[in-house]
């Protein structure tokens, strides 16, 4: 599994209801556009989702990590808004969104 520490981004959101079903249905819907319905076939998780910041860890198969990173780059909008997609970490290994090299003091 691969796991990746998301923050979506929106130029207007005041009317987008952002909850959890519409934000997998976004992104899997960034998935097709990209890459057809074989693309959209794959097992995507999100597993933590922070609704004021609007930031998410999306859970996806190994093989399947580079197509979801690069859907999310190419992806433009939501619910027919302008957006952005923020990868800020991704690793095969959940435990390393706990520390934080940056701030780890000796």
């Amino acid at each position: 599994m691969y796991y990746l520490d998301v923050c979506l981004e929106l130029e207007d959101s005041s009317d987008i209801e952002l909850g959890h079903v519409i934000l997998k249905k976004n992104i899997l819907e960034a998935v097709k556009q990209f890459f057809g319905e074989e693309g959209a076939k794959s097992k995507i998780d999100i597993l933590k989702y922070n609704i004021p910041e609007r930031r998410f860890v999306l859970r996806c198969e190994n093989g399947f990590y580079v197509k979801l990173r690069a859907s999310l780059t190419v992806a433009g909008y939501f619910e027919g808004k302008p957006c952005v997609y923020n990868v800020h970490r991704a690793s095969p290994n959940l435990l390393s969104f706990v520390g934080d090299s940056r701030n780890y003091e000796h």
